[in-house]
């Protein structure tokens, strides 16, 4: 009985330090106007690039071009561009204290590496849900108004929209918190994450080989759109969902390894 009440008591202490150190990782991540700027700039990006893409729907479908397309799904096309700053976001909330010099200062703090990547992949996690759960309704409004008709969408087309942005920018924050832990400096990061949702499938969409092409359909940005759209070829929401966990977990997992492994 002792020894079930220590570890219900270690378990307890582990879950507030985790809590406590998530608190700290919130007034860093808003004490950094670089990180609020990137989100802020993803955010007029998508909007932005929402309202041209329907209007642009507009002028093709008025000139006999077959462009309807419902505009939740517009805005979530345009967070291929949008993406990367809050991923930048994501990896530079970490990669900038090695570059400042205060991740030593933090670790001394936060002694337990796994509570304190932890506490970083929960804060960037709810980070990343919440902004795409907000975005796509935000940004709806005026792609829908710029492409009339050819816009036209319905509540379940716009839930699935947030829900499928929401949950790609989670999992999009865990992947750069991952590749910031492996490059711990914030240019090979960077590099890693345009690479990785721009990089990958434009190259190898230059190589006529069939598996070639069948893997590119894992890559993160394409598992994203299917789980977004509802697609059932060549794959389904669910199975979306699970490839970019996958990333998420092999990732993350990988950095979380060599945080413990290296010096700070």
């Amino acid at each position: 009985m002792k020894t079930l009440d220590h570890a219900e008591s270690h378990s307890a202490h582990g879950l507030s330090v985790l809590l406590a150190t998530a608190r700290a990782e919130i007034t860093k991540f808003f004490g950094l106007r670089s990180l609020t700027g990137l989100y802020v700039v993803g955010l007029l990006v998508t909007v932005g690039l929402g309202w041209l893409l329907g209007a642009s729907a507009k002028a093709s479908g008025e000139n006999g071009i077959d462009s309807a397309m419902p505009a939740p799904l517009i805005v979530f096309a345009t967070l291929q561009f949008g993406q990367l700053f809050f991923a930048a976001a994501a990896a530079l909330h970490l990669t900038g204290e090695y570059s400042s010099g205060t991740m030593s200062s933090t670790l001394q703090a936060v002694p337990r590496r796994a509570i304190l990547a932890g506490a970083k992949a929960l804060v960037l996690g709810i980070f990343g849900f919440l902004t795409g759960l907000v975005l796509i309704p935000v940004a709806t409004i005026p792609t829908a108004l710029a492409a009339g008709r050819y816009g036209e969408f319905d509540v379940s087309e716009l839930f699935s929209a947030s829900l499928g942005a929401g949950t790609y920018l989670a999992l999009l924050s865990l992947m750069a918190l991952g590749l910031g832990l492996l490059c711990r400096n914030s240019t090979g990061a960077l590099i890693s994450l345009i690479v990785l949702v721009i990089g990958l499938p434009q190259i190898l969409g230059l190589i006529p080989i069939d598996w070639v092409q069948s893997l590119i359909q894992y890559l993160p940005t394409n598992a994203a759109t299917f789980m977004a759209t509802g697609a059932s070829e060549p794959y389904g929401p669910v199975l979306a969902v699970v490839v970019l966990a996958l990333w998420s977990v092999i990732l993350l997992g990988a950095g979380m390894l060599m945080l413990k492994k290296r010096d700070a």
